[in-house]
């Protein structure tokens, strides 16, 4: 083979060895690069005696103690679509709670997580104003921040859940009233943790926040 070809060969193979050195770097950036898959679905312990109050038998409360369960999961994970929290909670409201990380990231703060369940103390269960709805009144304890910390003091507030009766089954809350007016100064509210506890959340970038979308079971817009 003349010195011409050799070159040209010995060319031509330092050119596949770098494209292909490319090509499996690039693959291996891609890889580092997908997104975390979602951590499994956490334990809830009661810290204590778990509620045993007659009002806890009533099927809206069991529903509002859920919906709060997803709700703190779904911000300790970041992700708005988890089906535990699709199947409890109203669309209108998940969008508003996945607003939460959304600015905490815009304004460099690590987004809050939640040490367990909101903890929430049920007082009254009362019809809704139409067919298919309820009101659960109670006293709940805002505990989120970016150590996901139990505070020395739980604090709780007057609250309604209005919930809603899916053709489907599911009982959801749907929208959250404060009521200021409700006494809770004496309120011990259960506490419940989850296990294994969260850890501070490393999110920075808002497109790692899977944010709440229109699910199967939500009723269509009204026009």
């Amino acid at each position: 083979m003349s010195d011409a070809r050799t070159s040209r060969a010995r060319y031509l193979n330092a050119v596949a060895t770098s494209l292909l050195l490319v090509t499996v770097t690039g693959g291996l950036a891609a890889c580092r690069d997908e997104k975390k898959p979602t951590p499994p679905y956490p334990a809830v312990e009661w810290q204590g005696t778990a509620p045993n109050a007659a009002i806890e038998a009533d099927p809206w409360v069991m529903a509002a103690r859920k919906s709060l369960e997803a709700q703190a999961v779904a911000q300790n994970f970041t992700d708005f679509t988890l089906p535990q929290l699709v199947e409890t909670t109203g669309l209108d409201l998940r969008i508003r709670l996945s607003r939460h990380p959304l600015n905490d990231v815009e304004q460099k703060r690590r987004p809050d997580i939640r040490p367990g369940p909101d903890p929430f103390l049920p007082m009254e269960v009362k019809p809704g104003p139409t067919a298919g709805t309820a009101e659960v009144r109670g006293c709940v304890v805002r505990w989120a921040s970016e150590t996901g910390d139990v505070p020395d003091e739980l604090n709780a507030t007057g609250v309604m859940f209005r919930m809603e009766h899916l053709e489907a089954g599911q009982l959801r809350i749907s929208s959250v009233v404060t009521l200021p007016q409700q006494d809770c100064s004496a309120a011990k509210p259960p506490v419940a943790l989850f296990a294994p506890a969260p850890e501070p959340s490393d999110i920075t970038d808002a497109q790692d926040i899977v944010r709440a979308a229109r699910a199967d079971i939500d009723p269509p817009a009204m026009p």
